[in-house]
């Protein structure tokens, strides 16, 4: 009875960690990334903060579920690490819509840059990555960037572009209509929600399968 007992706790206690983990973790990436943004935090503390430590806890969480074969709250630490990113990403959007300024900017030159990234998969096969990048350089009035660097190209050579920018100077600046902190929001809360869904059906399949798995007592007659 009391190894029947403990186990449902046992069971409870992971599926509670399952459940707050991917929510704990992007309010984790979403205040360092607040306070990088609205207070006093360097660059070291907004990436061992805001993006490093999640996803180590995460990394942690996932190896420690796969290794008691609990695949599906394995999985969700996928979501959730996808979830602390766009968190974070969504703090610089919602800066530059909070106190960012427009300004208009004439782009003197794009320069296209492609860099390629090889990797090799567990089976030895190498694989090739290939990303362009383009940088606007810009004449900007006082204060503005002096370039973007953003994945397509957004004006030629010469032509004005909107640009937001932080007057603080510690958020980055983006072009006017890439700056989208209801969407990130959005989409962060997604991920995680999806995260969330995953590590209760992780918790409901661990719990029947080791119910299953237990070995029946036998019964008295």
């Amino acid at each position: 009875m009391a190894g029947w007992h403990g186990g449902w706790v046992r069971g409870i206690r992971r599926t509670a960690v399952a459940l707050a983990a991917p929510p704990l973790t992007a309010a984790l990436a979403f205040g360092v990334a607040r306070q990088s943004a609205y207070g006093s935090l360097g660059n070291w503390g907004f990436f061992l903060g805001g993006v490093l430590l999640p996803l180590v806890l995460l990394g942690w969480h996932a190896a420690v579920a796969a290794r008691r074969e609990a695949s599906l709250i394995a999985l969700s630490a996928l979501p959730a690490a996808l979830g602390a990113i766009l968190a974070l990403a969504s703090v610089g959007h919602s800066t530059l819509e909070d106190r960012g300024v427009e300004i208009s900017c004439v782009v003197l030159k794009v320069t296209e840059r492609t860099e390629t990234e090889t990797s090799m998969d567990a089976e030895g096969h190498w694989t090739s990555t290939t990303r362009t990048s383009y940088d606007h350089r810009l004449d900007c009035p006082a204060g503005g960037p002096e370039y973007l660097n953003t994945p397509s190209r957004l004006a030629k050579e010469g032509e004005s572009l909107a640009v937001v920018h932080d007057p603080q100077g510690k958020v980055s600046p983006r072009a006017a209509e890439d700056v989208h902190g209801r969407g990130m929001r959005t989409a962060a809360a997604v991920a995680v929600g999806t995260a969330v869904l995953l590590g209760l059906a992780g918790g409901i399949r661990e719990a029947y399968e080791k119910r299953r798995r237990r070995p029946r007592r036998p019964t008295g007659r």
